[in-house]
């Protein structure tokens, strides 16, 4: 399955001094939801057909309280919930 990630809406409270902290939390996430999406469908005949778009909701991230691991995990079983509701799993 190819994914294309495109945008990614992010609530962050507390933001002001933890700029420099999204972009590895996002690679983070990509590389974790990556990993668990090919668990996930492990073994598992893909469902012919596409769809141009994926949305759920916003992932909200509080960084004066969550570490650049919990906020990846985060981001990326909210992916995998939406991409397994889609694909009606």
């Amino acid at each position: 399955m190819d994914l294309k990630i495109d945008r990614l809406l992010l609530n962050i409270e507390n933001g002001s001094g933890h700029e420099h902290r999204v972009g590895p939390i996002t690679q983070r996430a990509v590389a974790l939801f990556a990993e668990r999406a090919a668990k996930s469908l492990e073994g598992k005949a893909p469902r012919s057909g596409t769809f141009d778009s994926l949305s759920g909701p916003p992932v909200d991230l509080n960084l004066n309280s969550t570490s650049n691991e919990q906020a990846a995990h985060a981001i990326a079983e909210a992916w995998l919930h939406v991409l397994m509701l889609r694909l009606g799993r």
